[in-house]
């Protein structure tokens, strides 16, 4: 019993923090994305809609930031554009 005890305190101090007005996860996630966007667009052609970022805290509290770009072409280095 206390292990379920524990785990569900431990759900309930994650929802704490992610919903503290300090930490704010999903702005954070905006705030990466854009940075992301504005560095990757000079490799390669892309818009705002071809990136997908995500930003979780795991169970060990450590943070996971995935990324996922999509684009149909590179662009050449060395060429002006």
């Amino acid at each position: 019993m206390t292990i379920v005890s524990n785990s569900v305190g431990l759900e309930k101090l994650k929802k704490v923090l992610i919903n503290d007005k300090h930490f704010n996860p999903s702005r954070l996630n905006e705030i990466l994305k854009s940075d992301l966007f504005n560095l990757l667009k000079d490799y390669m052609e892309i818009n705002n809609n071809d990136i997908i970022t995500k930003l979780e805290i795991d169970e060990n509290g450590d943070y996971i930031f995935r990324c996922k770009v999509r684009t149909n072409r590179l662009k050449m280095l060395g060429i002006m554009p």
